[in-house]
């Protein structure tokens, strides 16, 4: 098993840093060591997939606003060595090792008297550099290029991953799990021309997958996971390595993230032109600006001390990306959601985000039609000795009658988990959103997981020991209108399951079952939302689900499907009649998301154009 920890050492332009104009992106030129580092026994016995890890690096940090070079491989020999010998990794000791190595390297090369005298000089006439670092570069044991690599170094980065674990409970269940972080240091130059090394963001996060390695294609009949999609690409994956792709992705998207957070890395400009609350500003395609795409109004103030510190004075959404890949003045524009106007010349910085929401809302759902009869829960001796009931059984209520007179001491009994009908429902809906727009080209319009929740307004039934819910996944689209009081449409269709889960005894023993009826179901609803700040809004809706007859039923005893039993009992168990639709009033929040665990959609990513 190869050692792990990824390490991709990046360097930008240190002068274009420092003489970047307030309010004005200086395109930064960066320089990684694209090198691979296993820590032993870190990766939890994973063939571990370093190539597509690379490749979402390269998609997700190394993204359009940044240019690259190499630097030297050698480096980080030394760094290979101390690193690992670390009993745990984390980034306090990463940062000390690298910082003990492969920086300190690099601030003694750049600390040498003849690089620092022709460092401001040099790399402004190629020809008095060549001159210079023909003899000087040899003598560093560095290439020419490498030094001059070197010598306009900026920022050093290193994401690193302190474990990667393969957990399986059954056969029908595998959770991969990725847990590192990144950090980034900035290289300094003071007055006199020596170079110094700080720190300047230190992050942990981490990417999981939970998939189940046996489901296939309803249609198909094929592996769910035998391919992994990103963008245009596919490539062909068994069951472990797709959920390790699904946890690198998440996991390096949410290092980008924490990347863009840093604020020499944000995009910003100066607004140049200004119409009521609509604005123009010179950033677009070529920084990687995407419709959508959110810039806080700031300005610049002292502190007490004397420190330049930003202050946000109002928040815009791009309306309309520029492509200034050939043409610089083709501008970016966006409309102002909070705050007072503004005029040309205030800066906008952005605020990185993965383009995702998160939206949770809470209330009630009436037109429901969920009778005692539909909640019977039973054992699985039911299929086996429930002949003679059931032939001389009209309806359930009959042979829950016999069967538990008969043998329901022995065999278990057959009890409604309702005491009564339901007609209503509390719960609410839990709705994880993809913004679409830079797709599309259509402005706030989202893709969702949609995930209703309730739980019939009925007595439960305490002999029955089992938990009722109504769960609804869906897959819906969501148009919004308007500004920071928004109103959004919603339609979706996927399927409501109205489940019953406990514990029974049988001779002593206890045993789990879960009994699932399942329905398809479309519904459309109406919001209203206002904007509390740049993330967070406050939500309220109302809408309908059709609930439809149920199509199928689920049962698992003691971890054993007996799914196919079910149908021998149709005509008495009877769920005709069921519905789980109905007319639903929720109230809520909803957030933007700068960090999420699990991979929703991000195979679409790269597919952004707008």
């Amino acid at each position: 098993m190869k050692n792990y920890i990824i390490i991709i050492i990046a360097v930008f332009f240190f002068g274009n840093v420092l003489s970047a104009q307030q309010g004005k992106y200086v395109r930064k030129s960066v320089s990684s060591l694209e090198s691979v580092w296993f820590k032993p026994g870190s990766v939890g016995g994973l063939q571990f997939d370093s190539k597509t890890f690379d490749k979402f690096i390269d998609f997700y940090i190394e993204g359009e606003r940044f240019d690259y070079n190499t630097l030297p491989a050698n480096l980080l020999q030394e760094f290979r060595r101390e690193a690992n010998s670390i009993k745990e990794v984390s980034a306090d000791a990463l940062s000390e090792v690298l910082q003990n190595t492969v920086t300190s390297k690099i601030v003694e090369i750049l600390n040498d008297p003849d690089v620092m005298k022709k460092r401001g000089t040099a790399l402004k006439d190629e020809a008095a550099f060549q001159s210079f670092a023909a003899t000087k570069a040899k003598s560093l044991g560095l290439t020419t290029d490498e030094l001059k690599t070197l010598m306009n170094s900026a920022y050093i980065y290193l994401p690193f991953i302190s474990s990667a674990k393969k957990e399986s409970d059954g056969a029908d269940d595998l959770t991969i799990t990725i847990e590192g972080g990144i950090i980034w240091w900035q290289m300094k130059m003071a007055g006199d021309g020596s170079t110094s090394v700080e720190q300047v963001l230190s992050a942990t996060t981490k990417g999981l997958s939970v998939i189940d390695p046996t489901a296939k294609d309803p249609f198909t009949k094929k592996s769910l996971y035998n391919e992994f999609k990103f963008g245009t690409e596919k490539w062909v994956t068994t069951p472990v390595q797709y959920a390790q792709n699904d946890a690198m992705l998440a996991f390096c998207k949410n290092l980008g993230g924490k990347t863009k957070e840093i604020d020499d890395f944000k995009l910003s400009a100066q607004i140049v032109e200004a119409d009521g609350r609509k604005y123009g500003f010179p950033l677009g395609f070529r920084e990687g600006v995407h419709l959508d795409d959110g810039f806080h109004i700031v300005e610049y103030e002292e502190d007490s001390e004397g420190n330049e510190v930003t202050m946000r004075r109002g928040f815009v959404r791009v309306s309309k990306t520029g492509d200034n890949n050939e043409d610089p003045n083709n501008y970016t524009y966006a409309n102002q959601l909070l705050g007072t106007t503004v005029s040309e010349g205030t800066v906008v910085m952005e605020h990185p985000r993965l383009g995702m929401d998160a939206r949770i809302k809470f209330g009630m759902i009436s037109g429901m039609n969920i009778l005692q009869k539909h909640t019977y829960v039973y054992g699985p001796f039911m299929f086996l000795h429930g002949g003679n009931f059931f032939n001389s059984a009209s309806n359930i209520d009959e042979f829950a009658e016999q069967w538990n007179a008969a043998v329901g001491n022995q065999y278990g009994t057959i009890a409604p988990a309702l005491s009564e009908d339901a007609s209503s429902g509390f719960g609410g809906n839990l709705l994880l959103s993809y913004n679409l727009a830079p797709i599309i080209g259509i402005s706030q319009t989202f893709v969702n997981f949609d995930f209703d929740f309730a739980i019939p307004n009925a007595k439960p039934n305490l002999e029955a020991t089992a938990a009722t819910l109504v769960l609804s996944p869906y897959l819906s689209l969501t148009k919004n209108f308007g500004g920071r009081l928004y109103y959004a449409v919603n339609v979706g269709g996927g399927v409501d399951i109205l489940t019953m889960t406990g514990t029974t005894q049988l001779l002593l023993t206890s045993y789990s079952f879960a009994l699932g009826v399942v329905a398809p179901g479309v519904k459309v609803s109406g919001e209203v939302g206002y904007m509390l700040n740049a993330d967070l809004s406050l939500t309220g809706s109302v809408g309908y689900k059709l609930g439809m007859a149920p199509v199928t039923t689920t049962y698992t005893f003691d971890g054993q499907d007996l799914s196919d039993y079910i149908e021998t009992y149709s005509s008495i168990l009877d769920y005709s009649e069921l519905r789980m639709g109905g007319l639903s009033i929720n109230v809520g929040v909803s957030y933007s998301l700068g960090e999420l665990p699990i991979n929703i959609f991000g195979f679409l990513d790269p597919l952004k154009k707008h």
